[in-house]
């Protein structure tokens, strides 16, 4: 393995997401965020630790199921095994993901309630890497009825778009500490624009360059936060700027601007005035 996947493996053996089954739903925002790696970083990790048959994922929903995590962790007394199997209840991965967790529960842990298993059978018939089944979905190689090369092309580019969208999405929530935000149209509209441009590890870069911003993370008179995505990616400007904020390399160049010209210079970029004075805005690169 190579070593960003040997650390997101450590990651995925002792993250706060975890359980003590070893499937548990970890998108790659919440991963970037934890491990401060871009999304795509990330991403290519956990491609790897598919690949390499340390995990299984599904990509569509982000559950995660550590291979032979139970036959290294296995529960302690039968007690455990019935708090293990209301937990197995609760969960609600993709049904592909579910049955392999209920072929690790039967082949390494006899203190699991059988009877929870029933519905998936007796048979210990491996499974396919659900990460595969996904691609062969998108590509179109797998045994279901396709409606041409074409279509399925097209198909595979707007699927792999509204992941990306989902997850910048997620990652705004979880930096601006806003889990209770829907994902409407408008800042769908905002996501799929920007990255017409900019990939998705710079999208997010930008979204964390807001956050190290006192004055946008509401320390200001107003005690109000502009933190928005209608703001982060209003333009091209926005999130150049951003992303140098992030990386430590950007800074007002007006180093004397008071409290009211701070306020006054953000309450212009939220209504998206054009007479703003630049001088007090713009941002250098060192």
């Amino acid at each position: 393995m190579s070593e960003d996947s040997r650390t997101l493996a450590l990651y995925l053996l002792t993250c706060p997401h975890g359980n003590m089954l070893g499937c548990f739903r970890l998108t790659n925002a919440y991963a970037s965020d934890d491990l401060h790696w871009d999304v795509e970083r990330v991403s290519k990790a956990f491609q790897e630790l598919c690949t390499k048959g340390f995990i299984y994922r599904c990509e569509r929903s982000f559950w995660v199921m550590i291979r032979r995590y139970l036959a290294w962790n296995q529960f302690e007394n039968p007690n455990v095994g019935k708090a293990a199997s209301k937990l197995f209840n609760t969960i609600t991965p993709p049904e592909a993901v579910k049955a392999l967790l209920a072929t690790a529960l039967r082949q390494f842990s006899p203190l699991f309630p059988a009877s929870v298993l029933d519905e998936f059978g007796s048979s210990l018939k491996p499974f396919e890497n659900p990460l595969k089944l996904d691609m062969e979905t998108r590509t179109g190689t797998g045994t279901g009825t396709g409606t041409g090369t074409g279509t399925v092309a097209k198909s595979a580019v707007e699927h792999a778009s509204h992941d990306s969208v989902k997850q910048i999405f997620a990652y705004w929530q979880e930096v601006m500490d806003s889990p209770k935000s829907v994902l409407d149209a408008n800042r769908t509209g905002l996501i799929k624009k920007a990255l017409q441009s900019y990939s998705s590890a710079d999208i997010c870069k930008a979204i964390r360059g807001c956050s190290k911003s006192p004055h946008n993370m509401g320390i200001n008179e107003q005690r109000t936060k502009y933190n928005g995505l209608d703001l982060i990616l209003r333009n091209a400007d926005k999130i150049d700027r951003f992303i140098a904020l992030d990386a430590g390399n950007a800074r007002p160049t007006a180093q004397s601007e008071t409290i009211e010209e701070t306020n006054g210079r953000i309450m212009a970029e939220i209504l998206g005035s054009t007479t703003v004075d630049r001088n007090t805005f713009d941002m250098e690169v060192s």
